[in-house]
């Protein structure tokens, strides 16, 4: 069966859903069914026409949009000639992908407003209106486990996947059992459990590469620093020069709070409030040399020219690939060594745990150790794997240093190792400010093992100086609108969810605004404080806050919804009377749900609606008409 007659598609904003994918495309691999995995922006358009079955794996973003994936392609270019532009253009005939069979897997949390709304918005378009046959019904997980095919369960969205692959397995064997091999028709068996399947493209010596040997030896003589470095491949990516880097916490308080102001390097940016700057961070040394520590048959390559046997992989290219390509270039600027693994890497690996020598009881502790690890990358019962790596947040190093008789092959490096994705942080400063501002949290924290933890990116990021060199993009999420230009705004941001809402406030975009901002301790972490306080001295906006940790003062609230719902009768006068918006900003979890439970609450009491459920319909209707805008991460 040709490759171009199944095609196993995903969009992904923080990995799940290409997790999903990569391990769905290494089963169906084992069938030996050819088939096309890729993101939605990077598929030929031209193979829709040969394709027969199609399956999509996607999250839901922003404010029920689809990730930047299924709309723009790695290297950042060509929007316009993608699969997605493409389905989208009126002219196509209503029976366009009658010849196609379709399963769909949405991810998303409920948190949200629009939970799921992508995958629901692939669907519409692929069989609704392009008449594409959908051969089981469509797919939901939510991460909470609150709604979709896994409400009221309490099962986590692995299960939910696991479902969607075995429908797609047994679909593709009922239709082909059998396979053809040199003329003979057999049947179809899964290759042996034991065999790395190997990628299209991979890594070997560049031993033609004069000038990459010359380019690597000239970074060696100059300390291979970031700034002497050049990414390729990628026409999106900018540069910057860091402004000012501070700490806006106090010194005494365990949240390190950075204002963070870069300035690009060419062309001033154009943004507006609700943008995002991706930036692109790298691995720091230590890291990058625990790692050949215990690969050690890397480091006598560690510092060779290397290329891809078949083209760099598309996952690559995102934010630009290394110029002098070697393994401690790849390990420190692109693959995310600190990264918690997810169940695919423990598939493509566990069949390298050969080294016996390295172990101190010999072959028994060997075949444990492969047990192990082919049951944290094979097993539906996904709760070993979060004891041992997502509860305590071990990272892909020290698993490598607990299962010592891992010996990977450095060839295969690109293809079980993830990539570092560029982290989203909204901008704080003025729309279209040439100095760019983000107001960034420091992730270091200790874990259940009494392990410190640090963000690969934020660690990166408060490393850097005044004059240093980063790499970055500005991603436009078109959050305002003209309409709504001329309504009250309410603005609700625990924590660094303040740093969209300054962007919005400087942009004098509205008049009556009103911010609702909760911290922990009013002299410790009330960031942004005397520009905030001026600000509603002035009455260029009403000013509220509420301090968890702070009775004295914060006396009588101790959370946002505390505030809002102290303010409920007003607030709702706003929201029903004059058709306000309200956009909240801050961490997932509980926070917003507790925030739309008290919003609900407050338009049942005051909003003067016959019964409860015409309030609950109203704020509904809120989502849907984006009055009601949330962005938690």
């Amino acid at each position: 069966m040709a490759a171009k007659k199944i095609a196993l598609l995903y969009g992904s904003e923080t990995g799940n859903a290409h997790d999903f994918a990569t391990v769905l495309s290494h089963k169906l691999h084992r069938l030996h069914f050819d088939h096309t995995l890729s993101t939605l922006a990077d598929y030929n358009i031209e193979d829709i026409i040969s394709c027969k079955y199609l399956f999509i794996i996607c999250s839901t973003t922003g404010q029920g949009e689809l990730p930047r994936n299924v709309w723009e392609r790695a290297t950042g270019d060509d929007r316009l000639n993608t699969l997605w532009s493409f389905l989208k253009k009126k002219q196509l005939p209503t029976n366009f992908l009658n010849h196609i069979n379709v399963g769909f897997l949405g991810l998303g949390d409920f948190s949200y407003p629009k939970f799921n709304y992508a995958i629901r918005m692939l669907e519409e378009r692929i069989v609704n209106q392009l008449g594409a046959n959908e051969i089981f019904d469509r797919l939901e997980a939510d991460e909470i486990s609150m709604a979709g095919s896994n409400k009221n369960t309490g099962a986590g969205i692995e299960s939910v996947y696991f479902e969607f692959e075995k429908k797609i397995v047994a679909y593709l064997m009922d239709r082909f059992p059998n396979r053809k091999v040199n003329g003979q028709i057999i049947n179809r068996e899964p290759i042996d459990k034991e065999l790395y399947l190997q990628p299209p493209s991979f890594l070997e010596l560049d031993t033609d590469s004069k000038t990459t040997e010359s380019l690597i030896r000239s970074l060696e003589l100059n300390g291979n620093q970031d700034e002497q470095n050049k990414f390729l491949h990628d026409s999106s990516i900018k540069y910057a020069n860091i402004v000012e880097n501070v700490r806006i916490t106090s010194e005494d308080h365990f949240q390190d709070i950075r204002k963070f102001v870069f300035k690009g390097e060419k062309s001033n940016d154009e943004y507006s409030p609700g943008d995002t700057a991706a930036i692109f961070p790298c691995n720091s040394d230590e890291a990058v040399m625990r790692f050949l520590d215990v690969q050690p048959h890397w480091k006598a390559v560690a510092d060779k020219p290397l290329k891809f046997t078949n083209g760099i992989p598309k996952d690559l290219q995102n934010g630009g690939v290394i110029e002098a390509i070697t393994l401690r270039n790849l390990l420190k600027y692109h693959f995310d060594i600190s990264s918690v693994p997810r169940s695919s890497f423990f598939l493509k690996v566990w069949m390298f745990a050969t080294d016996q020598k390295r172990l101190e009881r010999g072959k028994e502790q060997l075949d444990d150790q492969r047990e192990k690890l082919y049951q944290f990358g094979t097993s539906e019962d996904m709760q070993d794997l979060f004891d041992y790596c997502n509860r305590p947040r071990r990272s892909i190093l020290e698993v490598l240093e607990d299962f010592l008789s891992l010996r990977l092959p450095w060839e295969y490096a690109a293809d079980y190792l993830p990539i570092i994705k560029p982290r989203l942080y909204s901008i704080s400063s003025a729309p279209n400010d040439p100095c760019i501002e983000l107001t960034v949290a420091i992730v270091k924290y200790r874990t259940i093992l009494r392990h410190i933890r640090k963000g690969v990116c934020t660690t990166y990021m408060s490393s850097l100086n005044k004059g240093d060199r980063l790499r970055y993009k500005i991603f436009n999420n078109n959050l305002l609108v003209k309409k709504q230009k001329t309504k009250p705004w309410i603005l609700v941001s625990p924590g660094v969810g303040i740093a969209p809402m300054m962007s919005f406030i400087r942009s004098d975009f509205a008049n009556d605004i009103t911010l609702y901002f909760g911290n922990r301790y009013f002299h410790k972490d009330f960031i942004y404080r005397d520009i905030l306080e001026n600000w509603d001295s002035t009455g260029k906006i009403k000013l509220y806050t509420c301090f968890s940790r702070d009775r004295e003062a914060s006396p009588d609230v101790k959370y946002v919804q505390d505030i809002l719902w102290k303010h409920g009768k007003e607030l709702t006068k706003l929201i029903v009377k004059q058709n306000a918006y309200f956009y909240l900003c801050g961490s997932s979890g509980k926070m917003p749900v507790q925030v739309r439970l008290t919003f609900v609450e407050m338009l049942k009491k005051w909003g003067e609606f016959s019964t409860p459920t015409d309030a609950e319909k109203y704020l509904s209707n809120m989502e849907k008409e984006d009055r009601y805008l949330q962005e938690t991460w």
